[in-house]
């Protein structure tokens, strides 16, 4: 098979199995207010929930990272996918809170298999830019699932069954499950042993550009978590947004994920990784500014809809080219480079969501802050720390 056939076919599938991630969030998030009254939730701890799915992610990575190096993509996958259908059941069968949380966490082990598999399989085939190209496709597909999971989920929440979103993950998981048990197994099993495997990460974490491009996409990822965990609230409680205009809002938002993923895709052969990530850390550290301006000026709905929109269509072109760079280096590893992105990404991720968690108010300037410091921060550390070294390498 041509090299362009294989990128015409898998390209789709390993973005479907990437947006498990999203759909985990995004899907969900119209039922927040739904699920706190329904299980009697004080407060914010409801969005525990989310900080507790993004812990799970975070572990994941890091498990099936290494796994997959040595036992091969396929089982490792499938491994993941089962785990994501089972506590999407379970989580719809919570009588509590707090059960909510654990099976929310063990959804998130399960989800962050397809994530960190699908950029290794990429690793596997490509490499520099033509890899950057294709993980910007698979972030084009991952963005357009927040496009389109919260006007889903926001009439799946109008029904007023809380536990019918969770049914919904499971279903998609378990079609994911049926897809990748009829693909044919890999050749990589059995590369190497599973502490070589292990021990990789000592040794991608050694390496000083790689942790420059772990801090520049942590910081981008600061801003996104922080609006997927706390934008209903701000819109539903600032602006009095019903569930289904809250979701429309969403789609608005993440779809400039979409749209900076794919101008990176076509200009990234051109101008090089390097210029691109630059070039979206300006953006990011923009966007996230002028949130914190509009909040400030309490602007109005649409001010803040293009801020945050802006913000968004940066990271398109920035973790792309960070994530292709690193794991490019690393091609021997490339399962446990790509976890160590998905582990800096949404541990951070779960930190942030955690402690917006305590923050009760719909008030937008919580919101606000957080991404105007995590834009300016990762502008920092590319144009303050990473840029020189970057450009050594070819």
């Amino acid at each position: 098979m041509s090299d362009r056939a294989q990128f015409t076919l898998l390209i789709p599938f390993l973005g479907a199995l990437t947006a498990l991630g999203p759909l985990s969030n995004d899907l969900y998030v119209p039922s927040l207010p739904l699920v706190a009254s329904g299980l009697q939730a004080v407060g914010g701890t409801v969005q525990f929930t989310m900080s507790s799915l993004l812990l799970g992610f975070s572990l994941g990575c890091l498990i099936y990272g290494p796994l997959s190096d040595r036992y091969g993509r396929k089982p490792v996958l499938m491994l993941g996918l089962a785990l994501y259908v089972l506590a999407g059941v379970l989580s719809a069968l919570s009588p509590d809170l707090g059960t909510l949380v654990t099976w929310r966490f063990l959804q998130g082990m399960g989800a962050s298999s397809g994530m960190v598999l699908a950029r290794a399989i990429i690793l596997d085939r490509w490499t520099g830019e033509q890899a950057s190209r294709a993980i910007s496709w698979i972030m084009m597909i991952t963005f357009l699932t927040p496009v389109i999971a919260p006007l889903i989920g926001g009439y799946v929440a109008s029904l007023g069954y809380w536990p019918g979103v969770f049914w919904l993950q499971a279903g998609a998981g378990a079609v994911c499950l049926l897809a990748v048990a009829m693909l044919p197994g890999d050749r990589r099993a059995g590369s190497m042993t599973l502490t070589r495997a292990l021990v990789a990460y000592g040794t991608i974490l050694k390496d000083a550009q790689t942790l420059g491009h772990l801090a520049c996409v942590g910081f981008a990822f600061v801003g996104v978590i922080a609006f997927v965990t706390n934008s209903a609230i701000v819109f539903t409680g600032h602006f009095g947004l019903e569930p289904h205009q809250f979701g429309f809002c969403f789609s608005f938002v993440m779809a400039g994920g979409s749209i900076g993923s794919f101008l990176n895709s076509r200009l990234v052969d051109r101008h090089g990784i390097s210029r691109m990530i630059g070039i979206g850390t300006v953006i990011l550290a923009a966007g996230g500014t002028a949130v914190l301006v509009v909040s400030a000026m309490d602007a109005g709905l649409m001010a803040t809809l293009l801020s945050l929109l802006l913000y968004v269509f940066g990271i398109g072109f920035v973790f792309a080219n960070a994530v292709a760079r690193t794991m490019s280096r690393f091609r021997e590893n490339s399962g446990a480079a790509s976890a160590l992105f998905g582990v800096n990404q949404f541990l951070i991720g779960s930190i942030v969501a955690a402690l917006l968690s305590l923050v009760a108010t719909a008030t937008p300037m919580p919101l606000a802050s957080a991404m105007a410091l995590a834009g300016l921060g990762a502008a920092a550390v590319w144009w303050g720390w990473l840029k020189r070294s970057s450009e050594a390498v070819v």
